[in-house]
């Protein structure tokens, strides 16, 4: 799938692994490297609710960091090249 757009790749990778439209909507801007504190002013929520979805997410997806997180989104965009 050359040329995809980076969003449509992390929506098929959020489906992959079943994020809930919440988790999906935080685990997209922490892979765009953006802070828990950050996102929770973007989308009105406290910081320890972005926590916790990115805690189900991460367990969902099983990685314990963002550079896991990363690692494995790297990781698929490169298989679907193949």
């Amino acid at each position: 799938r050359d040329g995809e757009a980076p969003a449509d790749h992390l929506a098929r990778f959020a489906d992959a692994y079943g994020l809930t439209s919440r988790e999906r909507d935080i685990f997209a801007l922490f892979a765009e490297g953006r802070s828990a504190p950050y996102i929770a002013e973007m989308l009105v929520l406290s910081e320890n609710t972005v926590k916790t979805h990115l805690r189900h997410a991460y367990a969902k997806m099983d990685v314990h960091s963002r550079q896991e997180l990363l690692d494995l989104i790297e990781e698929t965009s490169a298989a679907k090249k193949s």
